[in-house]
């Protein structure tokens, strides 16, 4: 299926606790942070000495060691996070198939600001770009976002009947998408191999990890 929503970037996406990735144990991501750095340095955009910056390591026996950046300025508002994935494989192509409510509730997705993120079945493209952000998010915080995109862009397409239609059809894919009802191939393809997916305790066989081919 070709991909109906394309986006270059998701700056909503927000980190699950900026200052310590902790979760409860039902559904923990067993992640928790070491500030490794932490200062006020000058914003590149308004020029000010308000960009608060903070580097923290976590390590998780799944995953191994990821160092979270963030970038924040109290003055203008720029921000900028990103994740180095210290155990990175090289270039990488993950592929995951999301079958029910389980995968949808407690797959998490690690996706650097240089990953592409798709699924063929579902019919979306997030590409890497200039200003792209890294997230941390589960599977249910990304579907739910893309209903986000595509309610904004049926606005920005009203008079356009065959969009607002496709736009409508891809909602309800990923309302049965959150409801476990359609299942769908998530793929992130990372050229730094900064990037990483865990699945549902029980399910890793399911996960596939490749080289990826940038020929």
């Amino acid at each position: 299926m070709e991909a109906l929503i394309r986006v270059s970037h998701m700056q909503d996406f927000k980190f699950r606790g900026i200052y310590g990735l902790v979760m409860s144990d039902e559904g923990s991501v067993g992640l928790n942070g070491r500030v490794l750095y932490t200062g006020i340095e000058r914003c590149p955009v308004c020029g000010r000495d308000t960009l608060h910056v903070m580097e923290i390591l976590y390590n998780d026996p799944v995953f191994g060691d990821l160092i979270l950046y963030s970038n924040q300025c109290d003055n203008c508002g720029y921000r900028r996070t990103d994740i180095q994935y210290l155990n990175s494989r090289g270039p990488s192509r993950i592929t995951y198939e999301v079958r029910d409510e389980e995968d949808v509730y407690r797959t998490y997705i690690f996706r650097s600001k240089n990953a592409k993120v798709f699924s063929p079945e579902l019919g979306f493209e997030i590409n890497p770009g200039p200003e792209a952000e890294a997230m941390i998010t589960t599977m249910e915080g990304l579907l739910l976002r893309l209903l986000d995109v595509a309610d904004s862009m049926e606005v920005l397409n009203e008079g356009d009947d065959a969009v607002v239609s496709k736009l409508r059809e891809f909602k309800n894919r990923v309302r049965d998408a959150l409801k476990g009802r359609f299942k769908f191939t998530v793929i992130i393809e990372d050229p730094t191999g900064n990037s990483t997916l865990k699945p549902p305790q029980g399910r890793e066989n399911n996960l596939h990890i490749e080289p990826l081919n940038q020929g």
